[in-house]
């Protein structure tokens, strides 16, 4: 049975060095929308007077455009590596942006969540948009643009993981470890356990490995 999905909340990030996050993972307050898009070249070829094949060139980008209502000066200086200097962000001509892994929630109508995290992105830069006062205040969220890259591999690197609580195998902080890695080994917890050696007895009643 299908269900719908809803809801945008609990936005967390971590900053990228060499595939891994080696400090904190934080959380960002206000996020009001956010939007993924996922481009993956498909190419037809014909044959015999018709169509033949169509080929994927895999995922040829892969972009997240999200909307907080306040992105404040401590993800400022994580997402694009701005300096603050008595309480002033301080904005370069040459300014470079960090790579940072990201996650997010959206919900089924059963109360359980989906998880969405892309791995290793740059963010761009969000601007000001805000007008006067005329009654109620109607605030403008910031707004920018993550463009991602492949973790690991640029062939065949991941991009995107998606958990899903209603899928049977799903552990949360497993989900956590894989897209927020501290080491070489919390890269390898979405793949497949190694079997584990069975003991069998011999006629001598001594164990022995298969």
């Amino acid at each position: 049975m299908g269900k719908v999905k809803f809801g945008a909340s609990n936005f967390q990030y971590g900053n990228v060095e060499d595939d891994l996050v080696p400090g904190e993972v934080k959380s960002l307050p206000g996020l009001t929308e956010v939007k993924m898009d996922l481009k993956n070249e498909l190419k037809a070829v014909s044959a015999d007077d018709g169509p033949y094949v169509t080929l994927s060139g895999g995922i040829s980008e892969a972009t997240l455009n999200v909307k907080i209502f306040d992105l404040n000066s401590d993800a400022r200086k994580d997402w694009f590596g701005i300096d603050v200097k008595k309480g002033v962000e301080m904005y370069s001509k040459n300014l470079n942006p960090k790579d940072i892994a990201v996650m997010f929630d959206t919900k089924m109508e059963d109360g359980r969540k989906v998880h969405v995290a892309m791995l290793k992105g740059k963010f761009s830069l969000p601007g000001v948009d805000t007008k006067t006062t005329d009654g109620t205040p109607d605030p403008n969220a910031d707004e920018s643009t993550g463009t991602f890259a492949p973790r690991g591999d640029s062939e065949d690197g991941m991009m995107v993981v998606i958990g899903r609580e209603d899928n049977k195998d799903f552990d949360l902080d497993t989900f956590k470890k894989y897209v927020f890695p501290k080491t070489e080994d919390d890269l390898k917890v979405l793949d497949d356990a190694p079997t584990t050696p069975t003991t069998s007895t011999t006629g001598d009643g001594k164990g022995a490995t298969a």
